[in-house]
């Protein structure tokens, strides 16, 4: 079961539950851990804490629930403003000021990512005024050992109540689930700002896809081992830089993981030329 996660403590992520239940029309059930609505092979589990402290929920929803992949239904907060639809998975470099644990990564779903993106991007019309974004790996739950991402609408209450967005993101998910494309290449991505313009880019216009994402602002505390650990639970058989912001340091780093994991190192323009979409149909 594909196991979509919504919270009582976020707009945004019961909008979208309120649009599921209408697409999916599942069957209601109390559980000890939360409610839920079971519409076969997709669940939706909605739950009282907030999603980015909600670490160890897996096995804790797994003690009454079989599923194997979970989708965080999720607000996006910033302060600028803007209307956005978000992908990103959850985790920690060096700190960690809003949930999860430092130094500690959720188990990626890169496939699920890249198909919810093909998704969106065919609706994206709808509403004109929204664009889409990665965002890089920040914030919890990071103690998630089954697949997982949060997709998000951002960034304001306004953005979160819009009906029409997060009937979007359900239509979404719902075809991203029950797509069966999975031969896609899946990277790590490093270099670039909070919203990730090149990997940005490379997912919505390209055969790669992405786990893990650390910014230029994580290089302080990027090392080998939290980045052997991203390519490992990414299953990645990449690694993109960023090759207008990432530092000779860090590209050294990267070439030396990429080496001895046995992957290659990538440049972003590299990919954008070499594996589009549009080339590779």
């Amino acid at each position: 079961m594909h196991l979509i996660v919504c919270s009582t403590q976020d707009i945004a992520s019961q909008n979208i539950k309120s649009h599921l239940i209408e697409m999916l029309d599942p069957d209601e059930k109390k559980l000890k851990e939360c409610v839920f609505y079971d519409a076969g092979h997709i669940g939706i589990a909605e739950v009282n804490e907030r999603l980015i402290y909600a670490d160890h929920l897996d096995s804790r929803l797994k003690k009454e629930i079989d599923f194997d992949e979970i989708l965080f239904a999720s607000r996006h907060s910033s302060k600028d403003g803007r209307k956005i639809f978000t992908v990103h998975v959850s985790g920690n470099v060096a700190t960690a000021d809003y949930g999860g644990k430092p130094y500690s990564l959720a188990k990626p779903s890169p496939i699920r990512m890249k198909n919810y993106v093909l998704a969106l991007k065919k609706r994206l019309e709808r509403k004109p005024e929204y664009t889409f974004t990665l965002e890089v790996t920040h914030h919890g739950p990071s103690e998630i050992t089954t697949p997982s991402a949060f997709y998000e609408i951002g960034s304001t209450e306004e953005a979160w109540r819009d009906e029409e967005a997060g009937r979007i993101v359900a239509e979404s998910l719902i075809e991203a689930i029950n797509d069966q494309r999975k031969d896609w290449n899946i990277a790590v991505g490093v270099g670039g700002t909070h919203y990730a313009p090149r990997q940005t880019e490379i997912i919505f216009g390209t055969t790669f896809t992405f786990g893990h994402n650390f910014a230029k602002y994580t290089f302080d505390g990027l090392n080998k081992e939290i980045l052997m650990k991203a390519v490992e639970i990414s299953n990645a058989g990449y690694i993109v830089i960023d090759e207008k912001s990432t530092t000779s340091n860090v590209k050294s780093l990267v070439s030396a993981v990429a080496e001895e994991m046995g992957i290659e190192m990538l440049k972003s323009k590299e990919v954008k030329k070499k594996y589009s979409l549009i080339n590779n149909k």
